[in-house]
């Protein structure tokens, strides 16, 4: 889990300073990790505040909301080795 982490935020940091919906980092990552480790994953992140989780009206359905996420500047620090975290494991650390 903890390389996952790091491989989240790779992700998501080169489409900053876009954002993306769930369903978009799961289909990057379904193919080794499965849904449950990639939410759970994206929650740890956003927890430590290396992620930010916005949610908005689904574009089709009313009553449902879709999560958006999006790195954060805490989250650019981890990856530039300005802050460490032993929760996340970046590819230059395997």
């Amino acid at each position: 889990m903890k390389a996952l982490r790091g491989q989240i935020l790779d992700f998501l940091k080169r489409i900053y300073p876009r954002e993306i919906e769930e369903l978009g980092v799961i289909s990057v990552f379904y193919q080794y990790y499965t849904d449950k480790d990639i939410k759970q994953s994206l929650q740890y992140l956003a927890d430590k505040g290396y992620v930010e989780i916005k949610e908005v009206p689904h574009p089709y359905h009313r009553r449902k909301k879709v999560k958006l996420y999006r790195i954060t500047a805490t989250g650019i620090d981890l990856l530039e080795g300005t802050i460490h975290d032993d929760g996340v494991i970046l590819e230059e650390e395997e």
